[in-house]
């Protein structure tokens, strides 16, 4: 029997993110001019509370929401503050390619890098610790050093080798056109058409497990912060809130995503601070952290499966939406089919960001991921991250194609030794046939 879920607690727990964000959209409303720095950390703090109720409200709408098309709509709502800031870039980019399409291709490979050398890395760290202290008093022999996936992931690994594959094709080009928009936002489309089979009823997703109370029940279970109130309230009220949250948070993100790039440019100006690197990082770093905070608490609650398998999804949407959308929104605001230049640094950039997948899919591909995986994910993501920042310039080039070399030859070793799970898993993941269980691989990188 459900209780129901206080009001009072609710909005005491949604008070801190509207909070945080009122003070960025009255900066913007009111037209006043304050420094760029402290207009570029009030925006960032408003994308961070508005991103914090995209989450829940998004969990929230898969409680009551069905396939298909639901399911296309919630991915782009969850993904929204992170895409806010690139299609204002791509804009601005049809107006001024020079100064503009790098920016947009920064945010986007920021985005993209980070999400697996810092978000997956730490999941599997943080769930790995979860099992050891569920485990206390088992033998170093029978501690659990991987986290493993659910057999219905078997679709998320193939679609994102697939993604992968054709993010190699992008650093050979110099430019990102209508072609790629088609192809990206095709491999999505198919992405969600094969996952109807598993989101029956009987079959959990994510590797969610159906109790007593039903799926329903589970997906309580997971949600948190006023999330997990809100999902106890009577039918009708719970909607009003889920629609609510999520309304209010797109208008925040539509409200300040321009002035939020804007700033971000300008502070990079001012402290002389390369304001490419500070759109490829803080911009991403905010609209993720409430994503991140989300999948960590599931990983401590001991629902790593789920925890991984939604950032592989979320991956599976940076490398076909995220990508998608910017020769779509650049030849829009240009007023023609020519694509988004890019420029020999983004060749780079390119490269280094599809290398880092190829190597993460190498990972994962045996359907689990290791605590040695896990370091050393994180640990040549922070190495390229540190000398992105402390390298002179005229070294950065060199830097990334070695680090890129360094993904590309760590993949190719993966994936021939792993080669049979690679082929089971786009057999099973691309056919129509339901998914079964990649084969299991020894717990090494």
């Amino acid at each position: 029997m459900k209780r129901a879920g206080s009001l009072g607690a609710i909005a005491g727990g949604l008070a801190l993110p509207v909070a945080v964000m009122v003070p960025g959209v009255l900066l913007q409303l009111s037209g006043l001019h304050v420094p760029p720095v402290a207009a570029a950390s009030a925006f960032a703090a408003a994308v961070v509370g508005a991103a914090f109720l995209l989450t829940w409200g998004t969990e929230l709408a898969e409680i009551d929401l069905g396939e298909g098309l639901a399911l296309a709509l919630l991915a782009l709502i969850a993904v929204l503050p992170e895409y806010a800031v690139d299609v204002v870039f791509a804009a601005k980019a049809g107006r001024d390619p020079a100064a503009y399409a790098p920016l947009a291709l920064a945010n986007m490979t920021g985005a993209n890098r980070l999400l697996i050398g810092v978000g997956w890395s730490v999941v599997a760290l943080v769930a790995l610790v979860a099992l050891r202290r569920k485990g206390q008093g088992l033998t170093a022999e029978s501690r659990p050093e991987a986290v493993e996936l659910a057999p219905v992931q078997v679709i998320e690994l193939a679609f994102l080798t697939v993604a992968s594959v054709y993010a190699l094709t992008l650093p050979l080009r110099d430019s990102l056109t209508i072609v790629d928009t088609v192809v990206l936002f095709g491999i999505f489309a198919v992405y969600l058409w094969r996952l109807r089979p598993s989101a029956s009823p009987m079959e959990p997703k994510f590797g969610h497990s159906v109790g007593e109370g039903g799926e329903e029940d589970d997906e309580e279970s997971e949600l948190f912060g006023p999330a997990k109130r809100i999902a106890l309230l009577s039918f009708r009220r719970r909607r009003l809130l889920t629609v609510g949250m999520l309304a209010a948070a797109a208008a925040v993100i539509i409200v300040v995503a321009e002035p939020f790039a804007d700033s971000l440019v300008q502070t990079g100006r001012q402290l002389n601070v390369s304001e490419f690197l500070l759109v490829q990082w803080v911009a991403p770093l905010a609209s993720e952290t409430p994503e991140f905070i989300a999948v960590v608490l599931l990983a401590w609650k001991l629902q790593s499966a789920a925890a991984l398998g939604a950032l592989i999804s979320s991956k599976i949407n940076q490398w076909t939406l995220l990508v998608g959308i910017l020769p779509l929104v650049f030849a829009f605001s240009a007023g023609s089919l020519k694509g988004l230049p890019v420029d020999s640094v983004q060749r780079e950039e390119l490269l280094l960001t599809a290398a880092q997948s190829m190597f993460a899919v190498g990972l994962v591909i045996g359907g689990r991921l290791t605590r040695a995986g896990a370091w050393s994910l994180l640990g040549l993501f922070f190495a390229q991250f540190v000398a992105a920042w402390t390298l002179p310039p005229d070294l950065r080039g060199a830097e990334r194609l070695i680090v890129a070399a360094v993904y590309l030859v760590l993949a190719a070793g993966l994936l021939i030794r792993r080669r049979r799970s690679l082929l089971n898993v786009l057999r099973a993941g691309l056919g129509r046939s339901a998914p079964t269980k990649v084969a299991g691989e020894p717990p090494t990188p």
